[in-house]
Order: C-alpha cells, then structure tokens, then sequence
C-alpha cells in the first residue's frame, strides 16, 4: 500500500531502489563452458523491468563456477552444453581473492550481492527442459531418453544401453543383450549350463560335433582327457 506521507514514500522508494540493484538469486542457463576450469558463461533468465516499464536482459555473466557435486578426491561429472538450465547464486562478498587461492580470503571489493560474484547449480529447470518419464524410485544417472541408464533400487542395480541390460540383484546377475566379448579370461567356479543357442570352442560346435573313424560297440568311452 502507498503511504501519504511524503517522506515515508520517499524512504521507501529510496530502499526499493536499493534493494532492486541487489542480486540475490535467479534462473539462467548456460551460453558457454570451459571444462579446464570449470566456468561458464551464464545468461540469467529473468529480465529486468526498467523505471519507465521496459523490460531488458541483464548482461552475460562470465567465468561463473559451476557447481559439480564431490570431494577434494573424487567428483560426479556430465557435460554441460549451451542452454543448459540451472539456479545462479550470487555471493553476499566479493569472491574474486577466494576463487584464485581458497579461503579464507578477504573480499576485494566492497560490493555486496553482485553480479560479479555469481555460482551457477545446473539442474533446476523450467518445463521446456523437464525431464519425460523421470523415474520415482531410487537414484541413477540417465540421458534424456532414458534409452541409457545406471538405476540402483533397494531390489538391485540395472545398467541399460538401448535393448541391452544387465541386472544385478541378491540372486545373482542377468545379463540380457544380442552378444556378450570378453576379450580376457574367463574363470568359471561353478556349474554353467547352456540351454539355448549351443555352446562353440573356436571352431567346434558341441551340440552337432561328431568323430570319425570309430568301431561302434555296447560300451561307453572314458571320460574326457
């Protein structure tokens, strides 16, 4: 509500002023990255609205941090193309001495929420970008599609590539594809048992081998040597 007070208004337009220059908080999306550092170039995704009530796109943000969740040891890694989605932070200090050499650091500037100091966390995204058929139980990693999958539930792990799968749950692992190459040793400390599609060693097909030169008789053969 606008106050009749004269003075009062003008207080209050002097902090809306004040406030309005703040930058706290807002949407973006990626324009460019540079995996050697990892910074972008961030456009924000919200424009700002001018005194005469024009609207107008803020400046590109440049060599904004970008979040990957980890340690000093290990990181969770994916590629981050233009328009990627995300939520751009900006810091309530200056953060050009920390970025150089860690913390703690003293601030450079006396600038408080500036678009200079901006972080941007990809993966907040608008509808333009929501994920199709995101799966609601456990946790995975997939591309857009979901035609390639790492999904862990409480029943097991599934690894998907297109019409191939491999499943490992307490009762063992299932392997479901057009061909399986290992191109290393294979140890086999248990029973194998091939009940479709026959079994092959090099050039040998056990399902159709015969031998030659043989007296037929009552008897069986020794076992295998």
């Amino acid at each position: 509500m606008k106050s009749t007070n004269p003075l009062f208004s003008a207080i209050q337009s002097a902090g809306m002023d004040m406030v309005s220059g703040l930058m706290v908080g807002m949407p973006g999306h990626v324009v460019a990255y540079n995996p050697d550092n990892q910074r972008a170039q961030v456009e924000c995704g919200i424009q700002r609205r001018m005194n005469d009530g024009e609207v107008q796109t803020l400046p590109l943000l440049v060599n904004v941090p970008v979040r990957f969740s980890g340690s000093s040891g290990w990181s969770v890694f994916h590629e981050l193309p233009a328009g990627t989605e995300g939520y751009i932070h900006f810091s309530q200090r200056s953060v050009d001495a920390w970025l150089d050499m860690g913390g703690p650091a003293p601030p450079v500037g006396p600038e408080m929420f500036s678009a200079s100091d901006a972080f941007f966390s990809p993966g907040y995204r608008s509808l333009k970008t929501a994920i199709p058929d995101l799966p609601t139980s456990g946790m995975g990693m997939s591309n857009r599609d979901g035609s390639v999958r790492i999904h862990l539930m409480d029943s097991g792990i599934t690894l998907t590539v297109g019409d191939t799968s491999l499943t490992l749950s307490e009762s063992g692992m299932t392997y479901n594809g057009q061909k399986f190459t290992n191109a290393g040793e294979t140890d086999l400390n248990g029973r194998t048992q091939v009940t479709q599609g026959g079994l092959a060693v090099g050039n040998i097909e056990f399902e159709s081998h015969v031998h030659g030169g043989v007296d037929r008789g009552s008897g069986n053969t020794d076992g295998p040597q």
